[in-house]
């Protein structure tokens, strides 16, 4: 019956491990992404594409790095913060194919 029981927690406590790390992660890659739209030097009837890329990776972040890491840091609803944090790369994935496939 102990040992269930830690098991358990030292589940949770990876699972909260991994959930900070991939926010942390997912928020380096938002700035990165970011930084390169916002400041691409590219062709002024692009540039709209480029910010609204931007724009759109920084709302994808605030809507699912964010609150996993908040999660993460009060140890709320494990399962659901480390969902959060890979929805994150998922959804950009997607969001990438979409576009490559749209402008084929």
């Amino acid at each position: 019956m102990v040992r269930r029981g830690k098991i358990a927690a030292a589940r949770e406590m990876t699972m909260r491990i991994t959930t900070v790390l991939l926010s942390i992660l997912d928020a380096a890659a938002t700035v990165f992404i970011a930084v390169l739209m916002f400041k691409s030097g590219s062709d002024p009837a692009t540039l709209g594409l480029d910010v609204a890329a931007g724009w759109t990776v920084t709302i994808l972040c605030l809507v699912t790095a964010v609150p996993a890491f908040v999660l993460a840091l009060f140890g709320r609803w494990p399962k659901i913060a480390l969902a959060l944090a890979l929805a994150f790369p998922a959804a950009f994935v997607v969001m990438f194919v979409a576009v490559v496939i749209y402008f084929m």
